[in-house]
């Protein structure tokens, strides 16, 4: 006689939200994710994370409004617990406005979360510490990953090609516009946080006024601030998935501005993607220089430490010298 044994499903808990001033992307991107499990071979949460960091267990088929528009998607309004909290070497998520009662159990996490508090190795300690497996790098690929002076730093170690920047830190001395120009090789540059994703308070610098204003607005996200090289050329993008020594990469992309002088900034990326710009994937490239994204784009994982899945961003020049953005 035969019995069938019912295929025990994988808990999946979506992480979305956080503190973060790419909460909106977070919560997009969460959405997204949530609706692309197979449900019969996972049963789905969603912890969603508000603006004040307060985390609650959401409907998996209904935790944001508006879930097509960017600029006005938010949490549901009707979560389905009280605040959660965790703890080490346990998988359960607790409602402590409930008793403490186990809200939920999980066998792994997607933490579809963005920016400060989220990516930069806070949240992955926070799952080390639960001893829970979770998709993205770990603390340290994380938090080195999410600070660009120090990738750059270490990009540039191991001979990997980045535009020339300046590190410009809160409360120090600040090169005026003329020595940043002569530092980047650049009468063009971007200011921009070490310490943000999303082009969040990233500025196009062609003058002395646009510079202060640049800063001013870069130093309203971090204490440390890059003002880096313009490169002159095409934006490449390509995805890396797998742990080290094991990684692959996708078709490589291409994000074309739809006007000339342009660039990928927060509001061309998600509130006027559709009339800003377009993605080209896979993109038509000269012979040889696919071979090299992807062979460059596993390095760069391998030298900052990530591993899971990663997307890594180019620039192009004109003489097909590759940079890593």
């Amino acid at each position: 006689m035969f019995y069938m044994v019912e295929k025990q499903k994988t808990r999946v808990a979506v992480i979305a939200g956080a503190r973060s001033t790419e909460h909106e992307v977070s919560l997009v991107s969460a959405y997204n994710i949530a609706n692309a499990i197979d449900k019969d071979e996972n049963d789905v949460y969603v912890v969603g994370i508000d603006k004040d960091g307060v985390w609650r267990q959401y409907d998996p088929d209904n935790f944001v409004v508006n879930p097509g528009n960017v600029g006005e998607i938010k949490l549901s309004d009707k979560p389905i617990s009280g605040r959660l909290a965790v703890t080490q070497n346990s998988r359960k998520f607790y409602d402590i406005e409930n008793g403490g009662k186990v809200a939920f159990e999980c066998d792994v996490i997607f933490p579809a979360v963005l920016g400060n508090y989220a990516e930069d190795g806070t949240m992955q300690g926070l799952l080390r510490m639960m001893d829970v497996p979770f998709t993205t790098s770990d603390v340290l690929g994380s938090a080195v990953g999410m600070d660009k002076d120090v990738a750059y730093r270490l990009m540039r170690d191991a001979a990997i090609d980045v535009a020339k920047f300046v590190l410009i830190r809160k409360g120090g001395t600040l090169p005026s516009f003329k020595e940043v120009q002569e530092s980047v090789e650049s009468e063009v540059f971007f200011v921009k946080p070490s310490n943000a994703g999303s082009s969040v308070g990233v500025s196009r610098v062609t003058n002395q006024a646009e510079y202060e204003d640049a800063l001013e607005l870069a130093f309203m996200y971090d204490v440390k601030v890059l003002a880096q090289q313009a490169v002159v050329g095409r934006e490449i993008e390509i995805s890396v998935r797998g742990n080290i020594g094991y990684q692959t990469t996708s078709v490589v992309g291409e994000i074309i501005t739809v006007n000339e002088g342009d660039f990928y900034s927060y509001g061309n990326k998600y509130i006027n993607s559709d009339q800003k710009t377009k993605l080209v994937a896979p993109t038509e490239l000269p012979d040889g220089i696919s071979e090299l994204v992807s062979q460059t784009a596993v390095k760069v994982c391998e030298v900052l430490e990530c591993e899971g899945f990663a997307r890594v961003d180019f620039f192009l020049d004109q003489n097909n010298r590759l940079y890593v953005n």
